[in-house]
């Protein structure tokens, strides 16, 4: 059934350009492209190689003319440090970017905004350091997953996700029922890939 939702909340999408090999073609772009169609969401997409890339479009992401994309989803190889005082991304060529890398890039300037991890494990984070990384970047929320995930599991879960995004005022009560709703309409994904948002204090 077509449902007739006027675009909301853009997404606004860095993705590591090759996944796991040379000719992998693995991309959220076609996901991106289902919200887009269904909920009339917009989205851009840019593809990062080096850090260099990573930071350079995350800043023109911050600069005035993106307030209506929100949300910014992150898309990489991902982990945390085995004292869950830190988490990092990780870029095709090898490098890491963490959350202290993005902290210091974002500089307190993602208001109203939520950052999505689609990456393993960054969240499993411990709460007190994600609770910082929120206060820091000035986020409403971020949200990713704990544990290792089925490439093919996340996209479908993030597919869902951002989808019911569109329907949630970036407050704390709209993002807590939103986080409710995708708990209970997909409880085997949720708790499978260990979803955790983590909304400013």
């Amino acid at each position: 059934m077509a449902r007739e939702v006027a675009a909301k909340k853009g997404v606004f999408c860095l993705e590591t350009d090759q996944w796991y090999r040379q000719k992998d073609r693995s991309s959220m772009e076609p996901a991106l492209q289902l919200v887009e169609l269904y909920c009339g969401t917009r989205y851009e997409h840019r593809d990062v190689a080096t850090t260099r890339e990573f930071e350079f479009f995350l800043r023109k992401y911050l600069v005035p003319g993106y307030e209506n994309f929100p949300i910014l989803y992150l898309g990489f190889h991902g982990w945390y440090a085995e004292d869950g005082a830190d988490a990092y991304v990780e870029i095709r060529d090898g490098t890491r970017v963490t959350l202290i890398d993005l902290e210091k890039w974002i500089g307190g300037q993602c208001r109203g905004r939520l950052i999505y991890f689609g990456a393993c494990g960054v969240m499993n984070t411990h709460g007190n350091r994600l609770n910082r990384f929120v206060r820091d970047t000035g986020a409403v929320a971020v949200a990713g997953y704990r544990e290792e995930v089925d490439w093919l599991e996340a996209a479908a879960f993030d597919v869902l996700a951002l989808g019911r995004l569109q329907d949630a005022a970036f407050t704390k009560s709209s993002i807590r029922k939103f986080n409710r709703e995708l708990r209970d309409t997909a409880k085997g994904l949720y708790d499978r890939l260990g979803f955790r948002l983590i909304l400013k204090d």
